[in-house]
């Protein structure tokens, strides 16, 4: 009897210390995601920053994955540069339009930026006039993960899952 008792009390003190440092793990993730979603809101903030998808995700249903880093959006100052493949339908094309991907380049228009800290998200929205109209809603998370969501007069709704970062060096020269 007396060694089940202290058994008992022996698993009740290393339940309160297996607590304790569970408890010290989840302050210090929240702390990292703190400090990973300070610095993504510095890289968005400061208007020099590429989203690179990782699959795509039509109107229609069904996903694509695009691992192989096949395509981009560029956002820099106040333009926004994309070329990302498109999956799903096209409402009108002109005559020999060979370009079948969301390809834009232009001047972001009505553009805002969300951020709810509570949620450590941020969103992106803007305009762009190109060949055609595009709307489109960046959704950033900790860490860089991120969705678009593009919607054009002559396409259907496409979306993207992918990443968040800053654009590397050597196209930033290129432009």
């Amino acid at each position: 009897m007396k060694t089940i008792v202290a058994l008992f009390i022996v698993g009740i003190i290393g339940l309160s210390f297996s607590q304790k440092s569970f408890s010290q793990d989840k302050k210090s993730r929240k702390e990292k995601q703190k400090q990973e979603f300070a610095e993504t809101l510095k890289l968005i903030e400061g208007n020099n920053y590429m989203f690179i998808p990782e699959r795509a995700l039509p109107l229609g249903g069904g996903s694509f994955d695009l691992s192989s880093h096949f395509g981009f959006l560029k956002i820099t100052d106040n333009n926004a540069d994309s070329d990302m493949p498109f999956f799903g339908r096209a409402f009108q094309s002109s005559y020999g339009n060979t370009e079948g991907g969301m390809k834009f380049k232009g001047e972001m228009l009505e553009k805002k930026i969300e951020v709810n800290e509570r949620k450590n998200s941020i969103e992106v929205i803007f305009k762009v006039s190109d060949k055609d109209f595009y709307k489109v809603r960046i959704s950033i998370f900790s860490g860089g993960s991120a969705t678009v969501g593009i919607t054009s007069n002559n396409r259907s709704f496409i979306s993207y899952y992918g990443r968040i970062s800053a654009i590397p060096e050597e196209e930033e020269e290129d432009e």
